[in-house]
């Protein structure tokens, strides 16, 4: 019954969005939106203008605003992971829908103290199977409530503050820790944060613990996994960027080599990154070290991805992408080489249930706009294991090949020929689409079914 009246009450609200289209700044982490220009006495506010920036005091420096989104996501997987399904799960020859529905506040009392909440209601029809722990359903749940408070000076309030409570993350690239805007889920934590920015300069101090969904009404949960950090970002006035990072995470629920453990690891790392046309670059290097039981950590990543745009009608685009992500090569040593990504975003598409683990990959890409609104991206993964003594994972690190264990020789995976076609008419309204085929390499031939993959998604979105 809540579900059905927070659908209800999403799908109204959707309604009053769309009689008029409304511009400003949104954000994917949408306490990041800045609508501020609508308290100005000269703008004529229309429809769901009326939403933003509600006065609750006589000079307005009390107020709320309100926001959402609804997500409509068809998914079809032909031979989900070369045919090697999990024990207890059936082919699902016709796809599934995934809905999305969020709703969220954002009041301020002047302009130093803030709460924001957000509310999250995720379903999915049509599957035979179970919904995918964690990602795919969550009848209702607080995704986000947190309070902050600003403490700089009165010409600039938001240069230093402090926030408090269930939040949203993404770190740079989203290479370690994101919000995770694929899956039909989005990723909280319980956190603490503290945040300075001035000029040129960002610096993010936090703790944090991840919040497990569940498929009940107000049912998640935080989990005992710790992390940590400093996340700084610098840029010059010709757009170039330089993060550098140090991250600490603690967590018993992590398996290699089939065997279970605790473990602490560091992630120290910088990223060097420009994305102004014509030249797009972003390039990332971490380290890892720590302890997992006895052994020791010692595992990187190296990733990086260039374009370049190219002027006429169509806009093409000509790129290469390729990353080299450490495995662990042996089980009789003392030494656990295997990377572990944290928290990350879908690294090589969604067709294939790989995770950035002991993998190899290169990628030339090429790309169209053929209007202001509609673009069309062409890719090819080569896909391949780093090293040798260890199989392949899942984003969420979980072993998922070989299973049962089986001996390949082999290292190469397989090769995913993708094609994304993405339509923007405004920031409220999102189309995509995307369209994969993932042959099997002879690692994954020797060590199960070894069947091609098909993979469609279709998504229309629309946030206020």
């Amino acid at each position: 019954m809540i579900r059905l009246l927070f659908s209800a009450l999403c799908q109204f609200i959707l309604m009053l969005s769309m009689i008029v289209a409304q511009p400003g700044p949104i954000k994917n982490l949408r306490y990041e939106d800045n609508f501020d220009y609508l308290m100005s006495d000269t703008v004529d506010k229309r429809g769901p203008d009326h939403l933003k920036h509600i006065a609750l005091s006589a000079d307005s420096s009390v107020r709320i605003s309100f926001g959402g989104e609804i997500r409509e996501w068809y998914e079809l997987r032909s031979n989900a992971n070369w045919g090697d399904l999990p024990p207890g799960f059936v082919a699902d020859d016709d796809g599934a829908l995934l809905s999305r529905l969020m709703l969220h506040a954002d009041f301020w009392s002047g302009s130093r103290f803030r709460i924001f909440g957000q509310l999250n209601s995720t379903f999915e029809i049509g599957s035979p199977n179970e919904p995918l722990p964690e990602i795919a359903e969550d009848a209702l749940d607080l995704h986000q409530a947190f309070i902050e408070t600003r403490l700089g000076p009165d010409e600039q309030p938001d240069r230093f503050l402090l926030r408090a409570g269930r939040q949203e993350f993404n770190f740079g690239n989203e290479m370690l820790v994101s919000s995770r805007e694929g899956p039909n889920n989005r990723l909280s934590f319980d956190a603490a944060s503290a945040i300075y920015r001035h000029s040129e300069l960002r610096l993010q101090l936090f703790a944090a613990s991840p919040v497990i969904i569940n498929t009940e009404v107000f049912d998640n949960e935080r989990i005992d996994e710790y992390l940590w950090g400093l996340y700084a970002e610098w840029q010059n006035d010709d757009g170039l960027k330089l993060d550098a990072y140090y991250l600490g995470f603690k967590s018993d629920r992590r398996v290699y080599q089939h065997v279970p453990g605790e473990q602490v690891r560091h992630t120290i790392g910088a990223r060097l990154w420009n994305h102004a046309a014509p030249l797009y670059y972003d390039i990332e290097s971490m380290y890892q070290f720590g302890k997992f039981n006895s052994l020791t950590i010692s595992a990187y990543n190296v990733t990086g991805v260039v374009r370049h745009y190219f002027s006429g009608d169509l806009r093409p685009m000509l790129g290469i992408g390729g990353s080299f992500i450490s495995g662990d090569p042996s089980e009789s040593d003392n030494n656990l080489n295997t990377y572990d990504p944290l928290y990350p975003k879908p690294t090589f598409g969604l067709g294939a249930p790989l995770g950035p683990s002991n993998i190899t990959s290169f990628r030339p890409m090429v790309g169209l706009a053929l209007d202001e609104a509609l673009f069309v991206n062409g890719s090819v993964y080569f896909l391949a294991r780093q090293s040798r003594g260890e199989g392949s994972f899942t984003p969420g690190m979980n072993l998922i090949r070989p299973l049962p264990p089986a001996a390949s020789d082999s290292k190469y995976i397989g090769t995913q020929y993708a094609l994304d076609v993405f339509f923007v008419p405004d920031e409220h309204w999102t189309f995509i689409s995307f369209l994969a085929y993932i042959p099997p390499g002879a690692y994954v031939r020797d060590t199960g079914n070894g069947k091609d993959i098909y993979f469609l998604a279709l998504s229309a979105a629309y946030k206020f």
